[in-house]
């Protein structure tokens, strides 16, 4: 489970300073909250969904939030930790999201975020031949009886625009992870590297000539979009911290 690999990043993100406040954005049925919390038994958590009522854990709050239009019900910098997993996906407004998420990060603490890797080798290669991203397939009219609209994949969001979003929300130590090694990306990408790397390189200096320099976290970010988690993993886990005062 995705889940499993989220809980295990955090650990080793906050094992030298445990949170002590957590807010888990999209909190389903309430597996992540009930991770964390058996490993740090004194932290407070609290979850906000679209559909709260599914959620079982009867100590921790939670409330309804609509991620694209709604602010948090929370003050600015309330939070050591904030998760977002497998939402940003199915929002029509994924970056006013994460602004959110970042007012309610206190400095210095740690927003994670999980999406699904668009930019996997495999998803790359099934785009390329049948125009859709790997978990992103034609959708039904969010009117349709027979789905419920939240389940769709309406936004594909590849890794240097989540990370562009998280440095405009004023985050920095942006990172990828991934879950999990694909084989069949690891195989495409070690095929595939070099041409990539020297397509990253010509880019850059076409892109110099005719626009001027961008600033060097940006080109950071850039580089990044052919790393090897982003190359091989099958979901996108993105860290970031929030800058301290």
């Amino acid at each position: 489970m995705i889940v499993d690999h989220v809980f295990e990043l955090i650990v080793n993100q906050v094992a030298a300073q445990p949170p002590a406040r957590h807010l888990d954005l999209g909190a389903g049925w309430g597996h992540l909250i009930a991770r964390l919390r058996s490993r740090f038994p004194a932290m407070q958590s609290w979850g906000l969904d679209y559909n709260p009522s599914h959620f079982p854990l009867q100590e921790v709050p939670v409330a309804h939030c609509d991620f694209s239009v709604d602010r948090l019900p929370h003050e600015d910098g309330a939070f050591d930790l904030v998760t977002f997993t497998e939402v940003c996906e199915h929002l029509e407004n994924y970056r006013y999201a994460l602004r959110e998420a970042a007012r309610v990060l206190a400095p210095g603490g740690l927003l994670v975020v999980s999406t699904p890797n668009v930019l996997s080798m495999k998803s790359r290669w099934a785009y390329a031949t049948r125009g859709f991203w790997t978990y992103f397939d034609p959708l039904p009219r969010k009117e349709d009886p027979g789905i419920y609209p939240g389940q769709r994949h309406i936004s594909a969001i590849p890794f240097f625009y989540l990370a562009h979003a998280l440095l405009d929300c004023g985050l920095d130590q942006i990172t990828p992870h991934s879950d999990k090694t694909q084989k069949s990306s690891a195989f495409l990408a070690v095929l595939a590297l070099p041409v990539l790397r020297f397509a990253a390189r010509r880019s850059l200096r076409r892109r110099t000539r005719r626009f001027g320099a961008l600033p060097p976290e940006i080109e950071a970010l850039a580089r990044l979009n052919n790393s090897w988690p982003v190359l091989t993993g099958r979901t996108l886990i993105v860290t970031a911290r929030q800058r301290s005062a």
